[in-house]
């Protein structure tokens, strides 16, 4: 019975992704109400990453959802390096606006975590994978590199003193006093990258020594990880219709 359910939650919200994937995320929370932790979980991992991306990215960014709590953080690495290719030209275009996208979707998979164990798990998921990599450092960028100055006969990299606040921060036990004290909050870049350096200094390091590879502005590095990302988003996709064309070929077998 509990597989009929199941199978039964699945299709309807598969359904409902194809129309309208808003509706289909409102449609899980309604579903998470009659079921439990372990059968939303089997439920998750039977839908697409195509579709759990479009739900997610569909969901108000600003509150909490059941599904992204659940998600394995393979699943939302997978979510994270899918999803720019469902970015809006008016985010994909524009510095500023893909910045904040980009911070604002990070905040709400790992911020909604209920313990710090999955949120460095998340963390290390994602900068594992190149792509995901690239996703996680868009929004530190201004924060790391600055502004390129050109001055008469040379160039001059100017670094924002952001890095100052961050290391009087980590020297507070507890972060939430740190973000209190120095007037940060959630909705502050700043914020996400000092819970980066207390659960995953490796992921942080990662994340400067990319961005600091670079040598443009911080709006052309920006424009430059946003085309990184779309395109290994279609190569991954690619390969996945690849192999989904092969177990057809031999579904015969099953």
């Amino acid at each position: 019975m509990s597989t009929d359910l199941i199978a039964i939650a699945v299709a309807e919200i598969k359904e409902l992704a194809v129309i309208e994937p808003k509706q289909a995320s409102k449609r899980f929370e309604i579903i998470a109400n009659t079921m439990s932790d372990e059968q939303l979980g089997e439920v998750i991992e039977q839908i697409d990453i195509v579709t759990l991306t479009q739900m997610n990215s569909q969901h108000d960014l600003s509150f909490p959802s059941i599904i992204s709590e659940l998600m394995t953080p393979e699943k939302i690495r997978d979510i994270v390096c899918q999803q720019p290719l469902y970015w809006e030209e008016k985010i994909k275009n524009n510095a500023e606006e893909l910045k904040q996208h980009t911070f604002d979707f990070l905040t709400y998979l790992i911020r909604t975590q209920d313990n710090e164990e999955k949120q460095a798990e998340i963390l290390e998921c994602i900068a594992e994978d190149p792509a995901g990599l690239f996703y996680l450092s868009i929004p530190f960028i201004e924060i790391y590199r600055g502004e390129i100055l050109e001055y008469e006969n040379y160039w001059e990299d100017k670094l924002y003193e952001d890095e100052e606040h961050l290391e009087e921060a980590e020297s507070f036990t507890e972060r939430q006093l740190a973000e209190d004290a120095h007037n940060i909050g959630y909705d502050d870049p700043k914020s996400l990258l000092a819970l980066i350096r207390q659960l995953t200094p490796g992921v942080e390091s990662a994340i400067k020594a990319l961005i600091r590879n670079e040598r443009s502005g911080w709006e052309g590095i920006i424009s430059k990880f946003a085309t990184e990302l779309v395109m290994q988003a279609k190569e991954k996709n690619q390969v996945e219709d690849e192999f989904a064309e092969v177990d057809d070929m031999f579904s015969f077998l099953d």
